[in-house]
């Protein structure tokens, strides 16, 4: 039971039932600014949940968008 516990990711959990909002990016948006194809998926995801509060402009969200992909394996 515990192995299925660690399993899961807290973060998919905390988003279920939750409504996504638009990425604020394109894919060829991404991939113009040097974001690799294997990290887009997820980074549209961050990016998506990150501009919920309308508070980043889009050059904010660019930045974060490099960051985001640096931090992802």
């Amino acid at each position: 039971m515990a192995k299925v516990l660690w399993g899961v990711d807290p973060l998919a959990v905390s988003r279920l039932g939750q409504k996504q909002n638009k990425p604020p990016f394109t894919k060829k948006e991404l991939a113009r600014i040097g974001i690799p194809a294997r990290k887009i998926d997820r980074v549209q995801a961050e990016l998506a949940r990150l501009t919920a509060d309308k508070t980043l402009t889009r050059a904010e969200l660019g930045q974060l968008a490099e960051e985001i992909a640096a931090v992802l394996l």
